[in-house]
C-alpha cells in the first residue's frame, strides 16, 4: 500500500472544491437552488467575520483521500492551470484564516483497492491515533462503514451550517435519518460535476442527415428531450456503411451507451429508488409499472440494430456514433475531435417528466469524520472553511472556466452544462445502495443481458428489504 503525506495551508485546501447540485429528498431538482456560483462582487463582510473563529496555532488538520482523486483535495503548487491554481489558492486562504497547517494523505481507493482503503480507515480509527480528521472516500462503498461506528454524525460540529449554498442540500438532507448525518458532500467534493452523467451529439453527423443542433437544444430546453425522439433519431442515421449485411464496429450507430450510463437512466427516468414513509423512514419503492415499462424500453433498444454497447470515446470522436453517454469530464478527451459535438443531459422517460435528472457516478466523493478526533472545533471550522472557499473558488474555476470555457464548442452546450450541473439528483438508495445491495443501483443494467426485470427483481427484493432494515436500525440507536 503506498500512502503519501502532503503538507499544504488550509487555505489551499479551500481551493479545492466541489460543485453545486440540486437534490431533494423526493422532491424535484429544480427545487434547489444551484445558481453557479461565482465571486465576481467583492465581499464587503468576510464569512471568517460572522463565524468568530479562534486562532488554531499551527494545528494540524490531515485529510484523507484517494490517490486517483488527490488532485481534488490538494496542488502543489501553482502552475498554470486554472483549477490546479484555484485548489493551490484555496488550500493557502483556509491556512491563513484561521492558522492551520493542511496536510492530505492519500491511499489507493478506487474501486478494486476498496479493501485496502477500507482497512486503512478502520484500523486507524480503532487505534485511535487521530491521524486523520476527515475522510473524502469513495460514495458506493464508504457508507457501508458507518454500521462499525467509526465515524461522528456530522451535524454535531460547530460552525458547520448546512443551510449555506456550499453544503449540497439535497444530498445531505436525503442521508439524514433521525436527525442524523454520517456522510456529508459539499463543495470541496468537486468529483460530483467530473463524474455526472450527459450526452454527447455529433454535430456532423447531425447535419448529414438533416437534423439541426438548435432543434435539439430548443428541445432540451423545452422540455421534449425524451428517450423516444433519441432513438428515433438514432434509427435514422444507423447504417450498415461497409455493406457487409451486418452491423459491426466498421458501422454508424445512432447510440453509444455501456453499462454504467444505462443503470443511470433509472434516475434520469425519475424513477425513484427510496420514497420516505410518514415516520421519515427510507422504503424501497424502486419496482412498480413506470420501471417496468422503461426497462422493456431500454431493452429493445439495447438489442436494436442502432445501439452500439461501447464504453471507449474513439469511436464517437472518428464519426461512427451519433450519440454518446458517459460523465462530464469526458469533455476533456474531446477536446481533440474535429468534428464539432454538442452537449446534452440525460434524455427525459418522456415530455410527462416534470424535469431533467442526473446521476452522478457513484465514484463520486463524500466526507466523513472519523470518531476520535479530538478537537471537534478545529474540525468544524476548517470543514466549513474548505467548502466555503470551494465554492468562492474552486467551483467557478473547475465549472466556468475548464469545463465551459475550454471543453464546450458553443454557449448553447454551456447552457446544456448548467442545466447537467442543475439536475443532479441524489436518492437515498442510490448513495446506500452499498449498504442496501441486491444491485439496487444497477437494476436498468440487466436490460442489456435478456432478464426479465421481473424476475431480477424477485430475486433481489429480500437482500434489499432486509439490509435497508438492518441499516435503519443504525440510525435508531
Amino acid at each position: 500500500m503506498k500512502t503519501k503525506l502532503t503538507s499544504i495551508t488550509l487555505a489551499s485546501v479551500m481551493l479545492a472544491g466541489g460543485v453545486l447540485v440540486s437534490c431533494g429528498d423526493t422532491k424535484s431538482p429544480s427545487n434547489n437552488d444551484t445558481s453557479a456560483p461565482t465571486s465576481d462582487s467583492p465581499e464587503t463582510t468576510s464569512y471568517y467575520d460572522t463565524l468568530n473563529l479562534p486562532d488554531f496555532g499551527g494545528e494540524t488538520f490531515t485529510i484523507l483521500c484517494r490517490t486517483d482523486l488527490l488532485d481534488e483535495m490538494y496542488a502543489e503548487m501553482e502552475n498554470g492551470d486554472v483549477v490546479n491554481d484555484a485548489v493551490y489558492t484555496r488550500n493557502q486562504n483556509v491556512s491563513e484564516k484561521l492558522n492551520v497547517d493542511l496536510q492530505v494523505i492519500d491511499v489507493p481507493g478506487k474501486w478494486a483497492d476498496k479493501d485496502v482503503f477500507t482497512k486503512y480507515v478502520s484500523s486507524s480509527i480503532l487505534a485511535n491515533d487521530d491521524a486523520f480528521q476527515v475522510v473524502a472516500g469513495y460514495m458506493h462503498y464508504m457508507p457501508a462503514t458507518i454500521q462499525d461506528d467509526l465515524y461522528l454524525d456530522i451535524n454535531t460540529l460547530p460552525y458547520i451550517d448546512l443551510s449555506q449554498e456550499w453544503w449540497m442540500d439535497g444530498f445531505n438532507s436525503n442521508v439524514t435519518i433521525n436527525d442524523k448525518m454520517y456522510i456529508a458532500m459539499g463543495d470541496l467534493c468537486s468529483s460530483v460535476l467530473r463524474y455526472a452523467f450527459c450526452g454527447y451529439a455529433n454535430i456532423t453527423l447531425l447535419e448529414s442527415y438533416n437534423y439541426d443542433v438548435q432543434d435539439l437544444y430548443t428541445a432540451v430546453r423545452e422540455g421534449k428531450w425524451t428517450f423516444d425522439m433519441m432513438t428515433e433519431m438514432a434509427k435514422n442515421v444507423s447504417g450498415d456503411i461497409n455493406g457487409d449485411g451486418k452491423m459491426d464496429d466498421q458501422d454508424l450507430y445512432g447510440v453509444g451507451m455501456h453499462d454504467i450510463p444505462i443503470r443511470s437512466l433509472t434516475n434520469a427516468f425519475a424513477i425513484d429508488y427510496t420514497t420516505r414513509d410518514s415516520n421519515g423512514l427510507p422504503e424501497i419503492a424502486l419496482y412498480g409499472e413506470r420501471l417496468i415499462s422503461a426497462y422493456e424500453k431500454v431493452s429493445a433498444a439495447c438489442h436494436s440494430d442502432y445501439w452500439l454497447t461501447v464504453q471507449d470515446i474513439p469511436k464517437f470522436m472518428s464519426d461512427n456514433i451519433l450519440f454518446f453517454f458517459d460523465v462530464l469530464n469526458a469533455t476533456s478527451q474531446l477536446r481533440e475531435m474535429k468534428s464539432n459535438y454538442a452537449v446534452v443531459p440525460p434524455p427525459k422517460y418522456d415530455e410527462n417528466q416534470e424535469n431533467y435528472r442526473v446521476e452522478a457516478a457513484d465514484t463520486t466523493s463524500i466526507l466523513l469524520v472519523p470518531v476520535t478526533i479530538n478537537n471537534p472545533e478545529l474540525v468544524g471550522a476548517v470543514l466549513e472553511s474548505l467548502n466555503y472557499e470551494s465554492y468562492k473558488t474552486v467551483t467557478p474555476a473547475y465549472f466556468k472556466t475548464a469545463m465551459q470555457g475550454k471543453y464546450a464548442r458553443d454557449e448553447e452546450s454551456q447552457e446544456m452544462m448548467e442545466i447537467i450541473r442543475d439536475s443532479i439528483y441524489f436518492d437515498f438508495g442510490y448513495v446506500f445502495a452499498g449498504c442496501i445491495g441486491g444491485g439496487i443501483n444497477s437494476i436498468m443494467a440487466n436490460a442489456l443481458n435478456d432478464s426479465g426485470v421481473a424476475s431480477v427483481w424477485d430475486s433481489n427484493k429480500s437482500t434489499m428489504e432486509t439490509n435497508l432494515s438492518k441499516l435503519l436500525q443504525f440510525f435508531s440507536k
